[in-house]
């Protein structure tokens, strides 16, 4: 067992088209938390396309749609041609994209400054636009991608917030056991626990089970003794639930809520302020003691950008 400590990070989206699709498969990959290894030549492109567009047209049955839904894409367009105007009028009516109209200096009309993502384009046969792709200027609304490393209950905290754009670690394909490259299982402890790293990594788990009988009160434990017996018998139970065949999907039935998993969101700022609001200053009751750490860090990450003010 191994534990790891939480954070937060702010994953910059490169802004050219290669960097569209390299920040699209870098989420992508956390839901199997696979690196580049079986085929190093393969671009990230060819790789989304393979992984979430199975080489099939657009509007075929295609699957995680929604992983494309984290390549943010910047567009800059003169409402100067009939062609131009479809394309504006087709963002303009997408719940999923915001958009500011300004004047055009140099002809009549105007410019439209648009932020959108790459999954309304494929889905609206859009791609052409990609021909105004452009780095966001002070007329785009932003949207800001955040990973986060933490455990499966926090992620359960910050997955309601539905309008956010989500990849996730997946105890479906993941394998935890200490045979496996993950070696072991990883957990994210509690805040209100210290130095609890040195203690799991020295207790040995041979007889742990002999020390107690199930569902009596033990008097010489204290609140860690239980703690840590909890999650050393889900770690004992799961890596021999594999080892006697069980695939993943069916041995994390018993994985602790203190299992560590990786989280990417994709949001407008807007959104994002919404959160912070709600899992950091807790407009509406106090946050949870291990979401609210990260959330402040987050905050102050915002404001060294330049993405929020306060």
């Amino acid at each position: 067992m191994k534990v790891i400590i939480p954070k937060v990070e702010i994953w910059e989206q490169p802004n050219h088209i290669l960097g569209l699709w390299k920040h699209i498969a870098r989420c992508t990959r956390v839901c199997y938390q696979s690196e580049r290894k079986k085929n190093p030549d393969e671009t990230d492109e060819a790789f989304v396309k393979r992984v979430i567009l199975r080489a099939k047209p657009a509007h075929s049955e295609a699957n995680h749609l929604e992983m494309l839904e984290h390549g943010t894409v910047y567009l800059t367009i003169p409402c100067t041609t009939e062609q131009n105007a479809m394309y504006i009028n087709a963002f303009v009516h997408n719940k999923y994209s915001r958009w500011r109209r300004v004047e055009n200096d140099k002809e009549d009309g105007y410019i439209y400054h648009i932020t959108t993502n790459l999954r309304v384009l494929i889905e609206n046969g859009l791609l052409k636009a990609l021909q105004y792709i452009c780095i966001p200027n002070e007329y785009h609304y932003r949207r800001v991608t955040v990973c986060f490393i933490t455990n499966i209950g926090v992620s359960r905290e910050l997955n309601r917030h539905d309008v956010n754009s989500k990849a996730e670690e997946s105890t479906r394909y993941c394998n935890y056991s200490k045979d496996s490259e993950n070696s072991g299982l990883n957990i994210v402890c509690p805040t209100w626990l210290e130095n609890v790293g040195d203690v799991l990594s020295t207790v040995p788990i041979s007889g742990f089970t002999t020390d107690i009988t199930v569902g009596t009160f033990e008097t010489r434990w204290d609140a860690w003794d239980y703690y840590w017996f909890a999650l050393k018998s889900c770690e004992f139970a799961y890596n021999n639930l594999i080892r006697l065949g069980w695939k993943p999907q069916q041995a994390r039935e018993v994985l602790p809520l203190a299992t560590k998993t990786q989280l990417v969101h994709t949001a407008f700022v807007d959104d994002w302020e919404h959160l912070f609001r709600l899992r950091g200053e807790g407009i509406s009751g106090a946050p949870h003691p291990n979401v609210k750490p990260l959330i402040l860090d987050l905050m102050k990450q915002f404001k060294e950008h330049g993405y929020t003010k306060n």
